[in-house]
């Protein structure tokens, strides 16, 4: 991982790009920002000081970059070859930042100006125009990842619909490419569905299969500690291995920390059994996340022994519940 601090300014040209950030009420800090490609996937650290930062980088097509706040907080900026782009943001009022150097900023300036106070809702029909209204722009894919593919009550005829017009506008863009693959494999994760076998990373960085092992149930979770509700989804994976762990079920955490010495310190003290933990510090990059579907955090799939989705959830406090549900004979419940 890289660390990045205030560089001398100097001119840009062939591939390379520059994004110079500039916070009004913050002197100093540390944010995260990363690829949403899977082409040129990489995290690195941006250190503020004075409230500024300076991040260099190499591109050979627009592309969207990921901001991450240590609340866990994202915004996107677009940069392309020979771009230099500048950001301003209050950290006291982060949802109204400004990004500006090129026309896909300007256009995602607008967005964001535009759905500023709306409701999700209404936020969801807006992007819906903007995604047919500008089909080759990466703000387009941009909005449809947002808004619609990782919106799990979005129907997959929705998405694939939007998919459509943009593919046929932008048929080799790596990002929509990706977004492609990921629709795809989210059926794995559908209820009914079997759950394939991937290989997770344990704590001593040694590879194991999902199903080495498998119990009546299997619940898989995947979170993060940066997530807002991070420490209470582990107290919730905790108490249903008190409750339920052994040969009825089985959990598997699987984090999606890219500072694993955070989640290693998180879990070190953890010596209850019927609960494993994994973490290859990829973040959602990760090869296993992509094969499972899994798009967002928290989230949770329960399967029977033989693998078969029962059922998935995204709510911390409904996580018990359904375990129970399954694993206590309907009487018990009533």
């Amino acid at each position: 991982m890289a660390t990045l601090t205030l560089l001398a300014s100097c001119g840009l040209s062939g591939s390379s790009f520059r994004i110079r950030g500039k916070f009004r009420d913050m002197q100093a800090g540390e944010l995260y920002i990363y690829n949403l490609s899977s082409k040129n996937a990489r995290l690195d650290t941006l250190t503020i000081q004075e409230g500024k930062f300076l991040y260099r980088g190499e591109a050979d097509e627009v592309t969207p970059y990921m901001l991450v706040f240590p609340n866990g907080m994202e915004q996107v900026i677009f940069v392309g070859p020979a771009t230099d782009v500048e950001y301003e943001a209050t950290a006291n009022d982060l949802k109204n930042y400004v990004v500006n150097g090129s026309e896909e900023n300007q256009l995602m300036n607008q967005f964001r100006q535009e759905t500023y106070t709306q409701n999700p809702s209404q936020m969801k029909v807006t992007a819906r125009r903007f995604i047919k209204e500008n089909p080759l722009s990466l703000v387009a894919i941009y909005l449809l990842d947002t808004y619609f593919v990782q919106d799990d009550e979005v129907t997959h005829a929705e998405v694939k619909e939007l998919l459509k017009v943009l593919k046929a506008k932008q048929p080799d863009n790596h990002y929509l490419l990706d977004i492609d693959s990921k629709v795809t494999s989210a059926e794995h994760g559908e209820v009914g569905k079997i759950l394939p076998d991937v290989s997770l990373m344990t704590r001593d960085k040694k590879m194991e299969k999902l199903w080495k092992q498998s119990a009546d149930f299997n619940l898989v979770a995947f979170w993060a500690l940066w997530m807002p509700n991070g420490y209470d989804f582990l107290w919730k994976l905790r108490q249903c291995a008190e409750k339920y762990g052994g040969n009825r079920l089985r959990i598997v955490g699987v984090s999606l920390d890219m500072e694993r010495y955070r989640w290693e310190d998180a879990i070190r003290g953890d010596t209850l059994r019927h609960i494993d933990q994994y973490c290859d510090g990829f973040g959602f990059e990760s090869k296993a996340l992509k094969t499972l579907g899994v798009h967002d955090i928290p989230y949770y799939i329960l399967t029977d022994k033989n693998h078969k989705v029962l059922e998935t959830g995204n709510e911390v406090t409904k996580l018990e519940e359904m375990v129970k549900n399954h694993l206590e004979p309907k009487e018990k419940n009533e």
